[in-house]
């Protein structure tokens, strides 16, 4: 009678496996720095490590506009991005969490999803097509937390990212599941 020895486990086998349980949490790790990394450059910068601060900002003024007047500020420094990608990283973070925890199977539809980014759509395009022409007086000037603008940012913003997590998340989810 033969016995055979259980082939220990690869650490690319336990790394990968480690991964396919634990994607949304790696997610969430990435948009909690990628969301928390904005706040933490006026801080620095009110701290007397302007260096570090000014370099965070510079990293972010690739992937966001920082205009002064719709961005958050921390005192006197400017958080590294307006107010639109902060309630879209901040809910793509929480929304990540939340998946986390639950893991649904069943997502919304793709109709859906493009339903819930159609408002940042338009809202961007109105935004980009009043920079470019100005006489269209297609928004107001008004930006200020509070104003009609910033609350259209934050909410067209939020149902973006609800629209991507509750469409890509649990399709990701039965993708790896397969795996």
């Amino acid at each position: 009678m033969t016995t055979e020895r259980a082939t220990p486990e690869s650490f690319a086998d336990r790394s990968g496996r480690l991964i396919v349980t634990s994607w949304p949490l790696l997610i969430s790790g990435f948009f909690a720095i990628y969301a928390g990394l904005p706040w933490l450059s006026p801080l620095l910068r009110s701290w007397g490590f302007e260096r570090a601060g000014q370099t965070i900002l510079i990293m972010y003024r690739a992937l966001c506009h920082q205009l002064p007047e719709r961005s958050f500020f921390i005192g006197q420094y400017q958080v590294c991005y307006c107010h639109r990608c902060t309630a879209l990283y901040t809910t793509l973070l929480i929304m990540s969490v939340i998946f986390s925890i639950g893991r649904w199977q069943g997502g919304i539809s793709t109709r859906l999803a493009l339903l819930l980014t159609l408002p940042m759509a338009i809202d961007g395009t109105s935004h980009l097509l009043d920079d470019l022409l100005p006489g269209l007086g297609l928004r107001s000037d008004l930006s200020a937390v509070g104003s009609l603008n910033f609350w259209l940012r934050i909410i067209t913003g939020t149902l973006f990212a609800i629209g991507v997590v509750l469409w890509a998340y649990p399709r990701l989810q039965r993708g790896i599941a397969q795996v």
